[in-house]
């Protein structure tokens, strides 16, 4: 997770946990507004930064792993 302000890195674990991005990013970036547009619009500019889009798929495998090993148990 090199590369990523600690806001970037709260966004991509809110994402990975809640599989929203505008959640996500209400998460993390304290957002007290209702402007939707706005919030989608900043969610979708995140996900597609390289350095966060690669923590996202890091992080989703790892929640993966975690979740075979749980049902192999």
């Amino acid at each position: 997770m090199a590369g990523l302000t600690p806001k970037q890195e709260a966004f991509a674990r809110a994402y990975v946990e809640t599989g929203n991005a505008s959640e996500a990013y209400r998460r993390s970036y304290d957002v007290t507004t209702e402007a939707s547009e706005w919030v989608k619009v900043e969610a979708c500019k995140l996900l597609t930064d390289p350095n966060v889009a690669l923590t996202v798929i890091e992080l989703q495998e790892k929640a993966r792993e975690r979740t075979l090993v749980t049902v192999e148990s």
